[in-house]
């Protein structure tokens, strides 16, 4: 994967390293640089004098301001986060006007693999079949609704046709452009459900440990939704990493898609591709120079799927 240049462990202000030092008892004498994902932040796996480990991501507002507001967003899922949800464990973090620094457990651990045979993709879809339960018999739920999150996030046909903003897109998009907006009309609303749902998991997300047990992390986005929703971007990445498993296969048999339709997988890959297509077309971030050729790809291939679904 493409990725920006992150932030340093000794690019860190003082203050925030002193305090991951005071978080975990020992001073830090090694720290490796994660460089995969879009973050400008930091994100370095830490070994300290004592030989405790943790994982430490951090940003400053003045290098991107909305990953720093999505930082602490993270901290704050972190904090309410269930037990049973398989997630390393968040043991402090560091808080001020400028910098937010999240300390987990350091899951020593790596991505995913996708060879044609499909066993860890669907370790990972079985990890997801245990996420829990969020709602209470009030239907109330520590964390936001999917179907209200994500109403907005799915209106980009709509967007990019009242802005005309329409040259580049995919031919089959632009024969099939009411049917979209039409469908990803109804993306939302199927989202709904009680389990805890990641709302951004892609194999990057995923790690899976040498016992093979697999771990989500990076969780700013978690909300209360149908557990199906996590496992379609999964397989969504895994077409745009490539891979040769066949997808469809598994979006029609696999138990987590029990109780998603045909029309609720179609209207969800509708809505991803229009919400990738209208972000890309804005101004990179600062300090992500390569996010949006990303989210452009993601809709390029999430339209090639949901055209071969149509047909």
């Amino acid at each position: 994967m493409d990725s920006t240049r992150r932030t340093t462990w000794q690019e860190l202000a003082p203050q925030v390293r002193t305090d991951v030092e005071e978080i975990l008892g020992s001073p830090v004498v090694f720290a490796t640089s994660q460089v995969q994902g879009y973050s400008p932040g930091s994100a370095d796996r830490v070994r300290t004098a004592s030989g405790a480990r943790a994982f430490v991501k951090a940003v400053s507002r003045s290098r991107n301001a909305d990953a720093y507001d999505i930082h602490r967003r993270e901290l704050d899922v972190l904090r309410r986060l269930p037990g049973a949800a398989p997630a390393p464990r968040l043991l402090g973090a560091h808080e001020s006007d400028e910098w937010v620094a999240l300390v987990v457990e350091d899951v020593e651990g790596r991505h995913p693999d996708l060879p044609p045979e499909r066993r860890e993709l669907i370790a990972v879809l079985g990890a997801l079949l245990e996420l829990p339960v969020l709602r209470d018999g009030s239907g109330a739920s520590p964390f936001p609704d999917a179907t209200t999150e994500l109403a907005p996030t799915f209106e980009g046909w709509s967007r990019l046709r009242a802005d005309d903003h329409l040259a580049g897109l995919p031919a089959w998009a632009l024969e099939h452009l009411d049917e979209l907006e039409a469908l990803a009309a109804t993306a939302a609303q199927a989202a709904h459900g009680d389990r805890l749902v990641h709302l951004d998991l892609r194999f990057d997300n995923v790690l899976v440990d040498q016992s093979s047990r697999v771990w989500v992390v990076d969780w700013p986005w978690a909300g209360t939704g149908a557990r199906w929703v996590d496992a379609l971007t999964l397989l969504l990445d895994a077409r745009v990493n490539d891979s040769t498993v066949d997808v469809d296969a598994i979006a029609s048999s696999h138990p987590l898609f029990r109780g998603a339709t045909r029309d609720h997988v179609d209207a969800f890959l509708a809505g991803l591709a229009g919400y990738f297509f209208d972000a890309a077309r804005h101004p990179a971030p600062q300090n992500m120079p390569t996010l949006r050729a990303f989210q452009r790809r993601q809709g390029f291939v999430a339209i090639d799927w949901l055209a071969q679904r149509r047909a």
